[in-house]
Order: structure tokens, then C-alpha cells, then sequence
């Protein structure tokens, strides 16, 4: 089990400004930094979730409806 020095309970956790400015005075600048890009990295992943639900929701069935194969 790897150790825990943060426990954030959902994406918007990451958010929190107490969460990085604890840090900058205990840890390494290059840490700090990590942290804040993963936290981007959450942030596009999420919304890449979110296109995709789009495309299957709305942009599957007009194709469907109109005859255009997807399949390659």
C-alpha cells in the first residue's frame, strides 16, 4: 500500500488551494508542480469523458438514421 499525504475525495479536491499551499512550504517545488499538472490532467481527461458521452448519445444514432457506416 503506498503511503497517503493527501486524500481528496473527488475531482474538485483538487481544486482546493489549501491543498497546494501547505505544500509549497514542506515540499519540493518540482513535487508541487507535479501536483498541479496532474491535476490538469484530470481536468482533460474528464472533459474528453464527457465529449465522448456526447458522441454516443447524439452523434451515433444520426448516423444510424442517415445510413453512413462508422466501421472502417
Amino acid at each position: 500500500m503506498p503511503p497517503v499525504r493527501f486524500e481528496v475525495r473527488n475531482k474538485y479536491g483538487l481544486g482546493d488551494w489549501e491543498l497546494y499551499r501547505g505544500t509549497a512550504k514542506r515540499e519540493k517545488p518540482k513535487a508541487l508542480l507535479d501536483g498541479v499538472a496532474v491535476a490538469g490532467l484530470v481536468g482533460i481527461l474528464h472533459q474528453l469523458g464527457d465529449l465522448a458521452e456526447y458522441v454516443i448519445l447524439f452523434l451515433f444514432p444520426l448516423f444510424a438514421r442517415s445510413g453512413i457506416g462508422i466501421s472502417g
